[in-house]
């Protein structure tokens, strides 16, 4: 299993904003043309067994028309003295609106494991396919991005999501712990803290004022990683 749960395969240098030119493309003339309402890239570095091991970088970008696009970029190293132990690279792209994931493109290299994954919502809202896995009928209302709380009829409930690394389809519990302050971007803030749990996965989040991912902590293979956000840029 993965020390690290997030999304794409072959690395390239790319920033957040191009990522979210890139998705935009993706999805076609349709969602491309909105003007962009806001604006956010949030930094965050990450740890592996409270060493340093790379950064992860989440866009975000609420369009005029209530899409919301998502971008991740992860690259991740653990080492072991001067030995790579483990390596991660993703890029991904995902579409929301009204809580619904309509599109994720993402490739992943999970310790030389490639996965590719495309996964897009049909006009009847019922139906998620997937390029790879197992179709499925239930529409995720989270995925293992973490980028955003799920809607509220999901919190302390069975909650479905997606696994952003190999498009696999997901049951899981949503709880709510409590909230935390944290720092987030250089200033105190109440933060609120949920668990989430599933096959194969569990995870601590917080999230902000906005609903957006701040901090996740997650034991994988018996390493602890711990993702912390440590600068916003509009």
């Amino acid at each position: 299993m993965a020390y690290f749960h997030r999304v794409p395969c072959r690395m390239r240098a790319l920033t957040a904003g191009s990522l979210l030119l890139a998705g935009l493309a993706l999805l076609g003339p349709g969602l491309s043309r909105a003007a962009a309402a806001d604006n956010e890239v949030r930094e965050f570095n990450v740890k592996i067994d409270d060493k340093p091991a790379g950064s992860y970088i989440l866009g975000i970008n609420r369009q005029d028309d209530g899409v919301t696009m998502v971008t991740g970029q992860a690259d991740v190293k653990h080492k072991i003295g001067f030995i790579t132990v483990y390596t991660y690279k993703y890029q991904g792209m995902e579409a929301w609106k009204d809580s619904r994931l309509l599109r994720l493109e993402s490739t992943c290299n999970d310790d030389g494991k490639q996965h590719v994954v495309s996964v897009t919502a049909e006009p009847d809202a019922t139906r998620v396919t997937a390029v790879g896995p197992v179709p499925t009928d239930r529409p995720a209302a989270l995925t293992t991005c973490y980028w955003h709380l799920a809607d509220a009829k999901f919190r302390n409930q069975t909650v479905p999501l997606l696994d952003c690394d190999t498009g696999k389809d997901i049951v899981g519990t949503l709880q709510y712990i409590g909230t935390q302050q944290l720092n987030v971007s250089g200033q105190a803030e109440n933060c609120a803290h949920y668990r989430v749990k599933g096959e194969q996965i569990q995870a601590d989040l917080w999230y902000d004022s906005k609903e957006c991912l701040v901090r996740e902590e997650s034991m994988e293979d018996g390493h602890r990683t711990l993702l912390e956000l440590v600068r916003i840029r509009k």
